[in-house]
């Protein structure tokens, strides 16, 4: 798991070569100020290439190109049958995605998918388990 923080955002993600599905949980307002750590994280995901990115949007409070700017970067850089979630938006986040038509390039979900990876709290978007493998080592950003 790695985490970093601005601010006003932070960004954890749970990612490994050997686990199919990465988590990115994305809370608070992402805007310019969190460009850099999340192309630090698309990069690091790309380097990955998990089969499922899964990026939980239900803490964001606020948004602008930013995020499907994100979404689409880390969308251009998935493998070949490899699926992109966004999930949880809030009525202002689906909006932003709806203008922006980021349901070509992701699914968009009211809930989590299951995952045997990772497992949020309750309240919380941050993981629970630190026994799964090691994520982005370090800071990222």
């Amino acid at each position: 798991m790695a985490q970093v923080s601005g601010d006003h955002f932070s960004i954890t993600v749970l990612a490994a070569p050997e686990v199919p599905t990465a988590l990115v949980c994305l809370a608070g307002e992402i805007d310019l100020a969190a460009n850099s750590a999340l192309s630090a994280v698309a990069d690091r995901l790309s380097a990955i290439a998990p089969t499922q990115i899964v990026v939980d949007v239900a803490e964001v409070t606020f948004a602008c190109s930013t995020l499907p700017n994100f979404l689409a970067r880390v969308h251009l850089n998935l493998p070949d049958r490899s699926a992109l979630l966004v999930c949880r938006p809030t009525t202002s986040i689906q909006r932003l995605l709806d203008l922006t038509d980021a349901g070509h390039i992701a699914t968009l979900r009211d809930d989590l998918p299951p995952s045997d990876s990772w497992a949020p709290t309750k309240g919380s978007r941050r993981l629970e388990s630190e026994d799964v493998a090691p994520a982005v080592s370090g800071r990222i950003g």
